[in-house]
């Protein structure tokens, strides 16, 4: 990754792929010591949703003020905390997409049982919703980019300006 491009859509796809493998891994071998898999409900929804608003809401709080439309300047601490926590959404979105593809993947072979389809529809649309924090993510590490100056040595920050750096 690197500082000035921040975390790249790659790095999501890798970490959802290592996670459902891993995860698949885990749930087979768990299945296979005589445990059951987990049970995925609503509730698993709240935090994913919250969090996905959460860091809209911050991103674009800071993208206002960077479009100089926001009238309270945010601090810097602030600005970097919106960012990595907009960088920890796209990266965690990413592992829990995995985590929930994979419950999907155990479930889908016994589909045609209702109560292996609830927990199958259940795991895609958690996939979904970690899919959803993902992309809230990137978009919110995208708000809070600074664009360059006319006085900038392209580092990406105007002159005088750390807020962000």
């Amino acid at each position: 990754m690197n500082p000035a491009q921040g975390v790249r859509p790659a790095s999501g796809v890798i970490v959802a792929v290592l996670s459902a493998m891993a995860c698949w891994l885990l749930l087979q071998v768990m299945r296979s010591l005589g445990g059951a898999y987990p049970v995925i409900t609503w509730m698993g929804l709240v935090p994913l949703v919250a969090l996905t608003g959460l860091v809209l809401v911050m991103s674009w709080q800071i993208r206002r003020y960077v479009r100089g439309k926001g009238s309270l300047r945010p601090s810097p601490q602030r600005g970097r905390g919106t960012l990595v926590g907009a960088q920890a959404a796209a990266l965690g979105g990413a592992a829990l997409l995995g985590w929930y593809a994979a419950n999907a993947l155990v479930h889908l072979p016994d589909a045609d049982v209702s109560s292996q389809r609830d927990h199958l529809v259940w795991a895609l649309v958690h996939a979904g919703a970690a899919l959803a924090l993902s992309i809230a993510g990137y978009v919110g590490q995208a708000w809070c980019r600074i664009p360059p100056g006319e006085d900038d040595d392209g580092d990406g920050a105007p002159e005088g300006d750390l807020a962000y750096g």
